[in-house]
């Protein structure tokens, strides 16, 4: 299980770095077609703007597999071997109540918005809203993941 896991977060870390050469193209574009051509182009703003939304949400689902998050570090040094797995515990359970929220949600809105489009590039934008349904399943593996590294000790 935790191969795959770790092929899955290989597979978002490459999405997200992949997502984010793109963002860097459609801003240099506007840039330079902008500024030195005097022309600028309407659609790399709305690109790079849906990029950046996919970019923060599969980031931070990726940011959780590597415990790049804040966390309680300093209150864990504190406590007890078994106090420190309930604190973990906890936390876990309360983010995955509100990943599983978002997942929920985050679905109906991405559901509901299928027939809008964007204004410049006519995507549906149920596929930029996607990301948060998406992100949040992310979510939920890493934390449960995780939680179950740092509480049993075993990879």
């Amino acid at each position: 299980m935790s191969t795959l896991i770790s092929k899955i977060n290989s597979f978002t870390r490459f999405i997200v770095v992949a997502l984010l050469a793109v963002m860097v193209v459609a801003v240099f574009l506007q840039v330079l077609f902008r500024f030195f051509l005097d022309q600028p182009l309407a659609w790399t703003e709305e690109l790079a703007r849906y990029l950046l939304i996919w970019i923060t949400f599969l980031g931070s689902a990726y940011a959780m597999a590597i415990r790049a998050h804040i966390g309680t570090e300093y209150i864990q040094k504190f406590l007890s071997p078994l106090m420190n797995k309930i604190v973990l515990s906890l936390a876990a359970i309360l983010s995955i109540f509100f990943f599983v929220v978002m997942v929920q949600q985050g679905y109906a809105l991405a559901a509901r918005s299928m027939t809008q489009t964007s204004p410049t590039l006519l995507v549906p934008m149920g596929y930029v809203y996607m990301v948060i349904p998406i992100s949040g399943v992310l979510l939920i593996m890493n934390v449960l993941h995780v939680t179950w590294k740092d509480i049993t000790g075993k990879e």
